[in-house]
């Protein structure tokens, strides 16, 4: 009975993640795209095949999600894939806070929101493995399964929003502290609990997972010629 009810209040606590809805009265949507790609993705030499996408989220997040949620995560990766248009359209919501910044105002005090964020990063990406990598990051992030972080305080911020992490604590970063050195210095901490953290190779994407499942993630994910490394 008690495994029912915490079962029940994550279910919630996932769907009110997932589904609500950003203040609309308080957004201006307008985007600086003239015309977005007519053309979607064109998927017929990738690699990576569905099911290995959710085996990605299953060894990332099967400690924090049900198997239903990770069904439906990896159903709106794969939709981002195929279709930016209609996953725009049918996850609206979330498709406007995969976007870090998306309730921030500007000077003028204003929060302008791209209309169509995926369909977006797809006109501007060069090419299909680029989209599919931020496409893969956005939705990751969003399910804090993955971060980005450019410099060591957001690496550190970052770190404690991830959720294997969330509850650790890393200490602040050192003098001359960077994105790999911090993370260097956490994996002292983490190979003690079983996990660690990856970059993606010249990049700033991260992951943390359990060691013994390094291996499988990192060949799934080099299958959209994604490289993650030690940092």
């Amino acid at each position: 009975m008690t495994r029912i009810i915490l079962l029940f209040i994550a279910v919630i606590g996932f769907n009110l993640n997932s589904w609500a809805q950003p203040d609309y009265t308080k957004i201006t949507f307008r985007s600086k795209i003239k015309e977005y790609k007519k053309s979607k993705p064109n998927i017929a030499d990738l690699t990576i095949h569905k099911t290995e996408i959710k085996d990605i989220v299953t060894m990332l997040g099967n400690k924090f999600y049900e198997e239903e949620e990770i069904e439906d995560i990896s159903e709106r990766i794969w939709l981002s894939f195929i279709d930016p248009e209609k996953f725009d359209f049918v996850y609206r919501d979330m498709a406007i806070r995969t976007f870090p910044d998306w309730n921030k105002k500007n000077v003028r005090g204003e929060i302008v929101i791209e209309p169509s964020p995926f369909l977006a990063e797809w006109t501007l990406a060069d090419g299909e493995l680029a989209y599919l990598q931020k496409a893969f990051s956005l939705i990751l992030s969003y399910y804090d399964l993955m971060a980005y972080s450019d410099d060591a305080i957001s690496t550190q911020k970052s770190l404690e929003k991830l959720l294997y992490t969330k509850k650790m604590n890393f200490g602040a970063p050192r003098s001359g502290d960077w994105t790999n050195s911090y993370l260097k210095s956490a994996n002292n901490s983490l190979a003690k609990k079983g996990l660690i953290a990856l970059i993606s190779n010249g990049y700033y994407d991260f992951i943390v997972c359990e060691a013994d499942k390094k291996d499988s993630l990192t060949t799934l994910f080099n299958k959209i010629h994604w490289k993650f490394v030690n940092p």
